[in-house]
């Protein structure tokens, strides 16, 4: 595979992926827009997922000339097992800590059958604003400083940009118990530094579907059984 046709093809995969979330998110909004507001506020979802595609694609051509970052690498379905298996532990876990000790509220989730639209809707989102544009802001500022290897550059991003949602998701929980954003952060950063590694080892595509898996445990599965289980 030439270079020139294996960059033709992310970009294909990358649309592909853009085309489905933006049907999905359109669907919603045409049905019932409500549940963006929590998260996007007065701004239409529609121009959020646009914003969102354009900004995205600038980004990752950015970290693709940049870095070694893809948008999509062939894998073994070992590896994707492996991924999926991971996502599925992080799962497990936050519903573990939901039944035990922390105080997350009624309406955390959005409820079936609208939560299987806008979960992957709102994470494509998430993935742009939340990692790829805070992590090439920084790659570019540090690729300034001429003694540091694009390595470290690197890591000092991924941990960077890993601190950053977990101060956006403590926002949400900060008027629960001492407890519950302790751990709310705490869970983030792992997820989110879980995820920055499956881009640096994986690639996009990989990183957004961990996502994915994980909501389906967590907020589709688990968000409509907890309405019944605990409340």
């Amino acid at each position: 595979m030439t270079p020139q046709f294996a960059k033709r093809s992310h970009y294909q995969i990358y649309f592909s992926l853009s085309i489905i979330v933006t049907l999905l998110g359109s669907f919603l909004y045409y049905i019932d827009s409500t549940p963006f507001i929590r998260f996007l506020g007065n701004l239409n979802p529609l121009i959020a997922l646009i914003i969102s595609i354009i900004t995205g694609l600038l980004l990752l051509k950015y970290l693709m000339f940049k870095t070694n970052f893809a948008i999509y690498r062939r894998n073994n379905l070992k590896n994707y097992l492996i991924l999926i298996g991971i996502a599925f532990l992080f799962g497990i876990e936050v519903i573990v800590a939901d039944i035990w000790f922390v105080e997350y509220p009624s309406d955390i989730n959005v409820p079936l059958p609208k939560s299987l639209l806008f979960y992957p809707t709102i994470g494509y989102v998430v993935e742009v604003f939340f990692h790829l544009l805070p992590l090439s802001i920084i790659i570019f500022i540090l690729s300034k400083f001429r003694n540091l290897s694009m390595s470290k550059i690197i890591w000092i991003s991924i941990i960077s940009v890993s601190i950053l949602e977990p101060f956006y998701q403590i926002w949400f929980t900060s008027q629960n118990s001492l407890i519950t954003t302790i751990y709310t952060g705490i869970h983030v950063f792992l997820f989110s530094l879980t995820q920055l590694l499956i881009f640096k080892h994986f690639d996009f595509i990989s990183m957004f579907l961990f996502r994915i898996v994980f909501y389906s445990i967590w907020h589709i599965f688990w968000g409509h059984l907890r309405l019944e289980l605990l409340f």
